[in-house]
């Protein structure tokens, strides 16, 4: 059989234990009704990489380096156009620019019972997290609650800190997690890039655990996920304050904060035992106990149906409910700037509520398409744009995702 030079290329790699991977990730989201405003942005990501093992390559038994570089561009629809603090595009985020995103270095022990994990990565991929969740366009859930960066400290994709994770199977199907994410303003200036590694501007770190226990198709007819986790963040941290002297809305210091969430995941149908096709729903609780916290809990919940039709097994069907509800103490910020500076009678609604239905069509293994339908109750007003006098009404938002794996398009070999 007759291959392309990139093909060859790709094998040769592959025969010595690297592989490659490249990507190009785009949305649009627009609004014709509700928020502060109507209108359209669109936001990419390309992304590219490899993931090298270090046995094939090197003798290293159990060790891998994973790196990963991305690009983003665009502009943030939701923020600018809704004026919702949520993006309607997951894509969006970063800093729009290029980053070093993945420079990991991992070490499997014991079998593949303890798996090490350490170098530059994000606090999202750490905890909160399941691959579910990015099915979805809206930011409400992809790659974790909305509420995470609204009650902790937290750097997420694509914009990497030191950090570091041990994961240990005791036996088969439950993963006990421990990690350390390092919180440094620094790294999430655009103009680093990535690569300012020092820990200069370090002011503290966070703690993440976890219980998992985890089934696949290898040993379940419907395979399940439930856990349990918590994450310390022990690092300064600024919160909403009302100056009535100035009329503006200021900020007040403190230090600490920690988060507490359960999730679950767990297929319900399965028209085929031959396929994976089938029904899968999801749901998770997300707490923020402490009293200076934005908000104070999150639930959310939905579905993501598999090959919906037998002769389209890549296409998935998803719904999606993801609902914040905002503190009390950090409402009655807002509600004195609203009334004592902007003239404002309405207080702020208490929940921040976004929705998502869509369905992802594979128009080639490598090509897929995603239009996807948001509804978004009570905007709360905290994007881009000035805090309003009144409540914003509820925005309709119209989307569509499009992904090309470049890797697959040309050819290259996958890790298995």
């Amino acid at each position: 059989m007759n291959i392309s030079p990139i093909q060859q290329v790709g094998k040769t790699l592959a025969d010595r234990g690297i592989y490659l991977n490249a990507s190009y990730f785009g949305e649009f989201a627009g609004n014709p009704t509700g928020g502060a405003a109507q209108g359209s942005d669109y936001a990419d990501q390309v992304a590219a990489g490899a993931d090298i093992d270090l046995q094939k390559l090197a003798g290293w038994q159990g060790g891998a380096l994973h790196i990963e570089f991305t690009n983003r561009d665009g502009h943030n629809q939701g923020a600018d156009v809704i004026n919702n603090s949520v993006a309607t595009q997951q894509i969006y985020g970063g800093g729009q620019t290029y980053y070093l995103t993945t420079l990991t270095l991992e070490q499997k022990l014991a079998g593949g019972k303890v798996d090490i994990l350490a170098g530059r990565t994000e606090l999202d991929q750490l905890t909160l997290h399941d691959p579910i969740y990015c099915h979805f366009q809206s930011n409400a859930i992809c790659g974790q609650p909305d509420i995470m960066g609204k009650i902790i400290n937290a750097t997420f994709w694509p914009v990497a800190v030191w950090a570091g994770q041990v994961i240990v199977s005791p036996v088969q199907d439950w993963y006990m997690k421990a990690g350390i994410a390092d919180q440094d303003p620094d790294d999430s200036a655009s103009y680093h890039h990535g690569f300012d590694w020092g820990l200069s501007g370090s002011t503290g770190f966070e703690l993440p655990l976890e219980i998992d226990y985890q089934t696949s198709f290898a040993d379940d007819a419907l395979p399940r996920r439930y856990d349990v986790g918590v994450v310390f963040d022990r690092s300064p941290y600024t919160y909403a304050q009302y100056n009535s002297m100035t009329g503006a809305m200021g900020s007040s210091h403190a230090y600490g904060r920690t988060m507490v969430y359960v999730q679950a995941k767990q297929m319900v149908y399965r028209p085929d035992m031959n396929s994976e096709r089938g029904l899968t729903l999801f749901g998770g609780v997300v707490l923020g106990p402490n009293d200076n916290q934005q908000a104070n809990f999150n639930v959310n919940g939905g579905g993501v149906y598999q090959g919906p039709f037998a002769s389209r097994p890549l296409d998935s069907a998803g719904l999606m409910v993801s609902a914040t509800h905002y503190r009390d103490s950090f409402l009655n910020q807002l509600y004195a700037y609203r009334v004592n500076t902007l003239g404002g009678t309405e207080r702020p609604a208490s929940n921040l509520i976004m929705m998502e239905l869509d369905y992802d069509a594979f128009l080639t293994p490598w090509v897929d398409v995603m239009p996807n339908f948001q509804y978004i109750v009570n905007p709360d007003g905290l994007g881009s744009r000035a805090y309003p006098k009144g409540n914003l009404s509820n925005a309709f938002v119209i989307g569509l995702q499009f992904n090309i794996d470049i890797a697959k398009l040309v050819g290259l070999p996958s890790q298995s």
